[in-house]
């Protein structure tokens, strides 16, 4: 993709992916200067997600004088990145996994419903005599941060460097990250690593009621879990807990401005909150598109694949599909069924869901409460990203109602 193509596909890909597919669900393509499986239909998409044949880390197919090893001075960043659950498969997966699960159970996440609240409303408060907004850095940001931050136990006063750090994460990430994008996020990632290995000795010698404290505990049980999968897996939490929630806000917000007779109608009913969290996932999804390894030599879909192929598997796509959605194209917060693969599926399905779709409840009402007769001050533009979908700012003209 030219740089002018890659703007105009981060900004709307859904045209560019049926170009791409040319009709069929599972279409060979050069895409994002890397060759792979374009994965688009729903049931295909869903079928990669929980088939065990295809892979998190190619380091379990290739031997190691076909892997790309990057420069030494990369190695500390891209170590903190490979350790993150994200990018491990059974059992290591697993076992991370069952260590954070029993945080983000909807039971346990429905106790922290005052808390979100009250924070969405102590931030609101701060818009009191204001008539002119950015969504993302007065509200949508700092909600989904605080949360996830007194989770893991991480100091207030360092909330700052949050966005820092999940930028540099996601250019570790991105399918459009360049080498010189990779070189200026490497210390960010690696200042990251080191302030959760001082915290962490923190919390060796004075325990607290937190995620982060629970971690290591678990692992001086006997659990296996080295210190650098306690701070990987901090990580993670921190930047997939806010990162994607952001998006998610901000993304529905901006849905809800564009289309008027919805925000109207959630306005009106706030019943369709839930429909609006879950629309907003299907048609303007935080995350676009994730990656897999095809595992080992297969026939799927009728087409063969071979071992160490990618595989584009793009969520968004997936939520359009005609066959699954009727009016796949239209943002609707009135569909009786609202059916998604935004938070994934299978082993990877994303943990944290219950916790996103509350803030982003919590969110959406304490918007509609206080912010009347909103309106885009401009047309925002994305963030030059192409697996997360979310904006650079949203600016709003709005009085505030506490």
């Amino acid at each position: 993709m030219n740089k002018e193509v890659l703007q105009s596909f981060i900004h709307n890909p859904f045209p560019y992916l049926e170009q791409f597919s040319q009709g069929n669900n599972v279409q060979w393509v050069h895409l994002f200067n890397t060759s792979g499986w374009l994965v688009t239909g729903y049931k295909e998409v869903e079928t990669v997600l929980k088939d065990g044949r295809f892979m998190k880390e190619i380091r379990n197919l290739l031997p190691p004088d076909q892997l790309f090893t990057p420069p030494a001075h990369l190695m500390p960043a891209v170590m903190t990145v490979r350790n993150m659950m994200l990018f491990k498969d059974a059992p290591d997966h697993t076992r991370l996994r069952s260590l954070v699960t029993k945080a983000f159970t909807p039971r346990m996440v429905e106790k922290l419903r005052p808390t979100i609240k009250s924070l969405a409303s102590y931030l609101m408060e701060q818009r009191r005599g204001k008539e002119q907004h950015e969504i993302i850095h007065d509200f949508a940001y700092l909600l989904p941060v605080m949360v996830i931050a007194e989770l893991i136990g991480v100091e207030k006063e360092d909330r700052d460097q949050f966005r820092i750090w999940s930028e540099a994460f996601i250019k570790f990430i991105d399918f459009n990250t360049t080498a010189e994008e990779w070189e200026a996020a490497a210390p960010h990632v690696e200042e990251a690593n080191n302030y959760f290995r001082e915290l962490i000795k923190k919390r060796r010698l004075e325990p607290a009621n937190d995620l982060l404290s629970g971690l290591i505990t678990a692992e001086e049980a006997g659990d296996k879990l080295t210190e650098q999968e306690i701070i990987s897996t901090c990580l993670l939490l921190l930047i997939a807990g806010h990162e994607t929630t952001v998006n998610l806000i901000t993304n529905g917000y901006y849905q809800l401005l564009k289309h008027r007779d919805q925000y109207e109608k959630v306005r009106e009913d706030r019943s369709l909150l839930t429909n609006l969290v879950e629309e907003t996932l299907r048609y303007d999804p935080p995350v676009l598109l994730t990656s897999r390894w095809v595992g080992e030599d297969m026939n799927l879909f009728g087409v063969d694949m071979e071992k160490a192929q990618m595989a584009f598997v793009v969520l968004g796509a997936a939520n359009r599909d005609p066959a699954v959605v009727e009016r796949p194209h239209e943002f609707d917060i009135t569909r009786s069924t609202i059916k998604h693969l935004s938070f994934a599926s299978g082993p990877h399905f994303c943990l944290g869901a219950p916790l996103a779709r509350l803030e982003a409840e919590i969110a959406f009402e304490t918007l509609l409460d206080h912010f009347h007769h909103p309106e885009l001050m401009e047309e925002p533009t994305r963030r030059a990203n192409v697996a997360f979908r979310g904006f650079e700012t949203l600016k709003v003209k709005a009085k505030v109602k506490i």
